[in-house]
């Protein structure tokens, strides 16, 4: 994003990870180890010896790893925790030690309207210090040509997913599906002759599979924070019609009817009803697909996230 902030007065410098974390998909827990803390830390102590005046860290790891940072070395350093999705608002050790350090950060960026309330709560800071940007998405270079010969609707990510509900409701319905996420989830699901499993796939081999979809389906138990978002912001960008669960990770990301439609949580019918009313309505499909493309690219471009954090450096 900082491409496309052109401030004089601000300069941006990168510092990489200390070693790649490797793809989240195939990760085998999803719990951050002690060695990647390790790493986090050491990166993080690496852009604090930068004496910089302020510094943006993406993912809660590496915000706190910063704040930490701060606290023991009395740094003045201003941080931005960018991308504060913490999945779960778990209570113990786990909010303890965020709460030991949050008072080191100037400004939490999360993803949904709905979590500047929650968030503001579990960390026990003021208000005014969660702030909401959506959640955007680079440009892909991808056609988007739907498969009409083999029309199937497709559903990604491992996230919060609710793919329970989705797999009765196409298999009422006898409708082609492929479902790409995490082999571990794969395994928990039941099995279903109209749902193709995949996983393990590159982001270019998921973005062509999307790009072909009739319909791209994001399926959402998470009811806590937000998820499902990537998916459903990447097939908006390509054009690929839209049904996801209205949840704290729609929330501020879809006009239901008008950019997409929006499910009732774990409701099979629904889903079916859904999924029914724009399967052989093309003009429909065509429809929310060229509104979603317009909303994408006024709201959810890299563009659009970077006038939002500039506003916010220059708060800091």
């Amino acid at each position: 994003m900082d491409d496309f902030i052109n401030d004089p007065q601000i300069e941006f410098v990168k510092v990489p990870p200390i070693e790649n974390s490797g793809i989240w998909h195939t990760r085998k827990s999803k719990l951050t180890s002690k060695r990647e803390w390790f790493s986090h830390f050491r990166q993080s102590l690496r852009a604090s010896r930068k004496r910089p005046d302020g510094i943006i860290a993406c993912f809660p790891q590496l915000a706190m790893c910063s704040a930490f940072v701060k606290k023991i070395t009395r740094s003045n350093v201003r941080i931005i925790a960018y991308n504060f999705n913490l999945g779960a608002l778990r209570l113990g050790r786990r909010r303890a030690a965020i709460r030991f350090v949050a008072d080191q950060i100037e400004c939490f960026v999360v993803h949904s309207p709905a979590e500047v309330e929650s968030y503001t709560s579990y960390l026990g800071v003021p208000k005014d210090k969660v702030k909401f940007i959506p959640l955007q998405r680079g440009k892909v270079d991808i056609a988007r040509i739907e498969d009409f010969d083999d029309p199937y609707v497709i559903a990604m990510g491992s996230a919060g997913r609710d793919y329970e509900t989705l797999i009765k409701a196409v298999d009422s319905l006898g409708i082609r599906t492929i479902i790409v996420t995490r082999p571990d989830i794969v395994e928990a699901l039941p099995s279903s002759s109209n749902v193709t499993f995949m996983s393990s796939l590159t982001p270019e081999e998921c973005m062509q599979l999307l790009s072909r979809a009739r319909i791209s389906v994001t399926p959402i138990s998470n009811q806590e924070t937000a998820s499902g978002q990537v998916t459903f912001l990447n097939a908006m960008q390509l054009g690929v019609p839209s049904i996801a669960t209205r949840c704290p990770g729609t929330d501020g990301y879809f006009d239901d009817g008008e950019t997409g439609l929006l499910v009732a949580p774990g409701d099979e019918v629904d889903m079916k009803l859904a999924i029914l009313s724009l399967w052989e309505d093309v003009s429909r499909r065509q429809g929310l697909a060229l509104k979603a493309k317009e909303r994408f690219h006024h709201s959810f471009s890299d563009q659009a996230a970077a006038e939002r954090l500039q506003q916010i450096i220059e708060s800091a």
